[in-house]
């Protein structure tokens, strides 16, 4: 009897449903039961009461901001914030309404750092530029990989990472190829080629394209 997955699952179920019958994993990654995909979801819900539970605590205490607030406060909130959004990208169903409130809340508290920086040339520049790396940021979590890869203690494997990035795709490849520096990136090609080597007795078409993909976003 197949597994029956969420269709937006989060993150630790999510690594299952790419593991799910999936040649590009070992046996014992891609073949699994009921019971360990359920305690994949549990442990995927106690996230999520967590999460907004900090969230709620989180809005109160930007709620309680001083007009004249400290600017060390006011960033603590803000990468709080940011981090917030990150876990948000990763956990299960439609998380729009969080993360736009989330965003709400940054632009409050960069519009009051902004006018402390007023005048200041340098603070100004620093300021556009962390703001034009958060938005591209923000923009790379609209791909669930991302997410899962930046968290902090990410479900998927180092020996996992490679035919993680050959069953995505194409967009989520793209996304995800960006975090690597150049040196990793050509050592998850070379991998990437043993791999698809390795199990050249199955037609694996999608995966060879992916592979041809790095290797364009490498260039």
């Amino acid at each position: 009897m197949s597994l029956i997955f969420l269709s937006l699952p989060g993150t630790r179920e999510r690594h299952l449903q790419r593991q799910y019958k999936n040649l590009l994993f070992t046996v014992q990654q891609r073949e699994f039961d009921e019971q360990r995909l359920s305690g994949a979801r549990y442990m995927d819900e106690q996230e999520e009461a967590e999460f907004t539970e900090k969230f709620h605590n989180l809005l109160a205490e930007v709620a309680e901001l001083k007009p004249n607030e400290g600017s060390e406060k006011m960033l603590d909130l803000k990468s709080r914030l940011d981090q917030s959004y990150e876990q948000c990208s990763g956990l299960s169903g439609k998380r729009d309404s969080e993360k736009r409130a989330i965003s709400q809340l940054v632009n409050v508290i960069m519009n009051s750092i902004w006018k402390g920086a007023e005048g200041d040339a340098e603070a100004e520049q620093n300021l556009k530029e962390e703001e034009l790396a958060r938005t591209a940021h923000y923009q790379l979590l609209a791909f669930p990989l991302v997410a899962d890869l930046l968290r902090p203690r990410s479900p998927i494997a180092q020996d996992q990472l490679v035919a993680t990035l050959l069953s995505e795709s194409e967009a989520a490849l793209s996304a995800a190829f960006q975090l690597f520096d150049k040196e990793h990136q050509q050592l998850i090609i070379q991998q990437a080629e043993e791999l698809l080597e390795d199990n050249k007795q199955y037609e694996l078409p999608e995966a060879w394209k992916r592979l041809q993909q790095m290797t364009q976003l490498l260039l």
